[in-house]
């Protein structure tokens, strides 16, 4: 059986509001084993081979040129029973709420078949494999804003996201959405059970389940996420400990490095 896993992407500091995974290659013996879900909208486009992407239990073919939309918090899985070449586009979900297209209230078809699309896909690659581009992060993102404008003119359904989707999580996501406004303070498992009104015992299972995290490694992992945006601000490390909610440098220094990959300081040097 598969399990589920929820995305927090970090911030980028290259100027680019996505990222791009070029050439991604699945085969029969190397799918993986986890859904995900995430905020953040998602276009995949397969460029060679064949297989199946998964949204919310909906299976969808994906051959050449297809293109599949992961809207915002879809559990999704792509895969193949032979072989499977694709791209992925992830774009920041602050940048799409800066151009008047917020991904949780807009909602794109799952499945596109579009020469435009295909094509600024294509136009995308190029312009971010060649660093010597002139321009090369305002074209990118300029590009990146061209394939929204497309997506939201033609491919956008006048209807709001299903709502089995909504019930099969709420209140796991409500619990996210209470980690992230709160993660600046000591906050507790008992708090969050009593915010979201569910059974902490149950909620603890569920967020596991849907996450493949418990809420207190995804608090760890959220505010080391936050810390990055203070240090990247000019704080100090140990201003930034306080307001991302460590109460402990030590233990702070230990988070950090065990999720971002090197101690605070290194970062911030």
């Amino acid at each position: 059986m598969q399990s589920t896993r929820h995305e927090e992407y970090k911030p980028l500091t290259d100027g680019l509001p996505f990222v791009l995974n070029l050439d991604l290659k699945r085969s029969y013996f190397d799918c993986g084993n986890e859904n995900n879900w995430h905020d953040n909208l998602e276009i995949q486009l397969c460029t060679d081979g064949s297989g199946t992407v998964i949204l919310d239990g909906q299976k969808l073919p994906f051959n050449k040129n297809d293109i599949v939309v992961v809207n915002s918090n879809v559990i999704h899985y792509t895969g193949t029973d032979t072989s499977l070449t694709y791209s992925c586009l992830i774009v920041s979900t602050d940048f799409c709420r800066q151009v008047g297209m917020d991904p949780s209230r807009l909602y794109f078809e799952p499945f596109i078949k579009s020469g435009k699309l295909v094509g600024l896909f294509g136009e995308l690659t190029e312009v971010y494999l060649n660093y010597a581009t002139s321009c090369r992060v305002a074209k990118l993102n300029e590009l990146v804003l061209r394939i929204l404008i497309e997506l939201a003119e033609h491919h956008a359904l006048h209807q709001a996201v299903p709502e089995a989707n909504a019930k099969k999580y709420q209140t796991v996501k409500s619990a996210i959405c209470y980690i992230r406004d709160n993660y600046g303070r000591k906050i507790t498992l008992d708090e969050i059970a009593k915010a979201v009104l569910f059974d902490k015992f149950a909620l603890c299972r569920e967020f596991k389940r849907l996450t493949g995290q418990t809420i207190v490694e995804y608090l760890n992992s959220y505010r080391c996420i936050k810390a990055i945006e203070c240090l990247s601000d000019g704080n100090s490390v140990v201003q930034t400990a306080t307001l991302c909610g460590f109460d402990n440098l030590s233990f702070f220094s230990k988070t950090f490095k065990k999720h971002i990959g090197k101690l605070p300081s290194d970062y911030k040097k």
